[in-house]
């Protein structure tokens, strides 16, 4: 499977009672969603050593592979910060552009 690695801040834009992604700006372009493929949390410590993995420390990020208008696929997160109170925290990301192999797409798996 092709993908290339993004790793960029989105605006994203949202719709409905969960709030789920419509479309992003990406690269100066607008990306309408036609469909989400597959959505997880993630709730995390990353690469933390054992020792220290604190409750403070976890990342809060909902991901999504999307599908465009235009038949891209990306995999985009919402990283819902480490502050609750403090919205400046909350971001989209994009973190991969992902080509379907065959008609499948693979590696979308957390």
């Amino acid at each position: 499977m092709q993908h290339r690695f993004l790793g960029k801040e989105i605006q994203v834009t949202v719709s409905g009672e969960l709030r789920h992604p419509v479309s992003f700006h990406l690269e100066g372009k607008e990306h309408a969603i036609q469909e989400i493929l597959n959505a997880w949390p993630d709730h995390g410590f990353g690469s933390s050593p054992p020792n220290r993995k604190r409750w403070w420390l976890r990342h809060h990020r909902n991901y999504y592979t999307v599908r465009t208008t235009e038949g891209e696929v990306f995999e985009i997160y919402y990283d819902r910060g480490v502050s609750l109170k403090n919205p400046k925290y909350r971001k989209w990301y994009a973190s991969r552009q992902l080509s379907p192999l065959d008609g499948k797409l693979q590696g979308t798996d957390p």
